[in-house]
């Protein structure tokens, strides 16, 4: 057995390991989620699922013969279940090029009927609630591959591959099964035949490898529960890596399918993001899987998919194999509920794969980097929402600006906003709680951890920066007095109308020459004005410095609030919908606000009163035509003139 070892210390070698590599995030990108948008073009439209709500499963036995020379496969899908409603008939979910040969019910051959991407069972008298059967279904067929693969021939250098990837929608496409957000299957013994050259990965532990004659029945079996898209299997020509990783006073068997070529960097990838395993036990309990494994079956898609105790992996690179591993508490022990609410399992990958970063020895700024990167391409359109609007289009689902990187982005806020005890002390609340482990789980149930560890409400987060849309892009002024204090005038305009204004605690730094002052306001409403007491004098403001917020390219200005002066404030300069003009005053007054086109044409030209230290307005600007436009505010011989392009 492996004494453990600290994280902290562990985690150190994750820099020695990755001090060589740059962070790239648009090649995860590109390699992880951009390969699933890519492939979700195979199947836009979601599943057309057979009526599976009668039914509960507590067990699978799937035997089945693949020969990765031919892409076929046989055998037969035994399923023991539990009524939940009186019924006559059970279907499951079975794509149509798959040949139904027989179906017996409690070992007798019974009746069914094909219908589209479905088989109904008869039970052929109507069955009470609560009665426990079992049907096995006999067939045969050539997968045709939807989604992100489903079932797909191969080639490495020994020889023919033959791998499967059933999210969202794909389980049906080579298997009779019951593909929902609904239903996990309590356990499952998985046995597949193929000739002797070939080695099997599959989920939960390797009972034994049988050979009879020339093929080789390769025998997984899992006693945890699971749902139907994350079993998964690889039949190849494979070298295995296998050791015993820390876990706690114990250990937990890490157990590793590689193909021959890439054996060497597959090592050393792989022993990597041993301190990460650590820190993942540490932070979020136990590895979920521990009396079995957790490994990696290597196949030919462009990116990682999260099969329960194996994920399968194209390559060994750092972020993948830890993104798919912290996928083992996130979208396998728990499991999102709703494809709605598919960031509960890419959101907290993602993040916890940045993390992995912050919580190690980090001289290159990996984690800084995977921040600026991410916020950037979360801002470089105005809308979406981390709630998935549309559940018919993969391509929705599978979103990487929005289900991973905004996802990830809503977690960090949180963190930040919570402070890492309560929000550390609710995540493992949340994937420890009873009710919800090896089960489903909706994002009201993160909510209210979250909630209780903080004693906090988050309605008003949560509906803006998951429900809502967009991000907040911020513009400060500031100036400081003879007695110290600084005074900050902080406003915000949205990129999306869904949300009409963020309100959060906003990071700031004040610096002089020889010192500095992190504050956080808390900001409520447009031109909130804050006065903060400083012991020297500040040369600068810098908003947001240790990077906690999602926002737009934002503005701080130093200005000179003086009696009898004006400060105007238009944003943003580069218009889509609206022009946001704030006035900042100290004495009340009448101003004319003038606006003339590049062509020096008068567009607008109003009069209003600066009533308070703040005025402001919106001026819609959906119809006006493009180009440059001149904002003039008069006040008697005094003229303020700021510049915006209307895109």
């Amino acid at each position: 057995m492996w004494l453990r070892l600290k994280w902290l210390s562990v985690l150190m070698f994750v820099a020695v390991v990755t001090s060589a590599q740059q962070i790239n995030f648009e090649q995860f990108y590109n390699d992880v989620i951009k390969k699933e948008l890519n492939q979700a073009a195979l199947k836009t439209t979601a599943f057309d699922a057979a009526p599976t709500g009668n039914y509960d499963i507590f067990y699978h036995k799937c035997n089945w013969k693949i020969n990765p020379d031919t892409l076929m496969i046989s055998g037969s899908v035994e399923t023991h279940f539990t009524l939940t409603q009186n019924a006559s008939s059970v279907f499951y979910d079975a794509a149509d090029n798959l040949i139904i040969d027989s179906v017996w019910l409690n070992g007798i051959n019974t009746g069914f009927e094909r219908s589209t991407n479905a088989v109904e069972v008869f039970l052929n008298d109507e069955i009470i609630t609560g009665e426990q059967l079992n049907t096995t279904v006999f067939y045969h067929g050539s997968p045709t591959s939807t989604g992100f693969g489903s079932f797909v021939k191969g080639t490495n250098v020994g020889g023919n591959v033959i791998w499967t990837l059933s999210e969202p929608y794909g389980a049906s496409d080579w298997w009779p099964c019951k593909q929902t957000l609904n239903d996990k299957i309590d356990s499952i013994d998985v046995f597949v035949t193929s000739p002797e050259l070939y080695k099997v990965g599959g989920p939960g532990l390797l009972i034994d490898a049988v050979t009879t004659g020339d093929n080789i029945t390769w025998h997984w079996k899992s006693n945890y529960p699971i749902v139907t898209y994350l079993i998964g299997i690889v039949v190849s020509v494979y070298n295995v890596y296998e050791f015993y990783a820390p876990h706690h006073e114990d250990s937990v068997l890490f157990y590793n399918l590689i193909y021959p070529e890439t054996l060497v960097d597959a090592i050393s990838g792989i022993n990597a993001i041993v301190p990460s395993f650590e820190l993942f036990t540490d932070i979020y309990g136990n590895y979920p899987f521990e009396e079995e494994k957790y490994g990696h079956m290597q196949f030919g898609w462009g990116g990682g998919m999260e099969h329960q105790t194996m994920s399968s992996v194209t390559h060994f690179g750092y972020e993948l194999l830890v993104h798919e591993m912290a996928h083992q508490w996130f979208g396998d022990k728990i499991t999102c509920a709703s494809w709605r609410d598919i960031w509960l399992n890419e959101g907290f990958a993602t993040y916890s794969t940045w993390m992995s970063y912050d919580f190690s020895e980090d001289p290159n700024n990996y984690y800084e980097g995977w921040l600026n990167g991410t916020r950037n391409v979360v801002v470089s359109q105005p809308g979406g929402s981390v709630w998935v609007d549309d559940t018919t289009l993969v391509s929705r689902i599978f979103d990487g600006r929005l289900s991973y990187y905004k996802g990830g982005w809503l977690l960090h806020m949180l963190r930040k906003q919570l402070r890492d005890e309560d929000f550390f002390q609710g995540i493992k609340n949340y994937i420890t709680d009873a009710d919800l482990s090896y089960g489903f789980v909706t994002t009201t149930d993160l909510v209210q951890h979250l909630e209780s560890a903080a004693d906090t409400s988050l309605s008003e987060f949560f509906n803006d920066w998951f429900y809502g849309e967009g991000f907040p892009t911020y513009h400060v002024l500031w100036t400081q007095d003879d007695n110290g204090f600084v005074t900050i005038a902080l406003s915000q305009s949205t990129s999306h109308p869904s949300v009409d204004f963020f309100e959060m605690d906003v990071p700031l730094r004040i610096k002089g020459e020889n010192d500095s002052l992190d504050i956080h306001l808390k900001h409520t409403q447009n031109g909130q004005l804050f006065s903060v007491p400083i012991p020297f004098e500040a040369n600068a403001v810098i908003l947001d410095p240790a990077i906690e917020l999602l926002h737009g390219e934002s503005i701080v200005t130093k200005t000179e609030l003086l009696e009898n002066t004006v400060q105007l404030v238009v944003y943003p300069t580069l218009v889509q919908d609206k022009i946001n003009v704030q006035l900042f005053a100290l004495t009340e007054d009448e101003y004319e606000i003038v606006i003339y086109s590049g062509s020096a044409d008068l567009v607008m030209q109003s009069k209003f009163v600066a009533d308070s230290q703040t005025a402001k307005f919106e001026i819609d600007v959906t119809t006006w035509p493009s180009g440059l436009y001149v904002i003039v505010v008069k006040n008697g011989s005094t003229d303020i003139v700021q510049k915006v392009i209307i895109l």
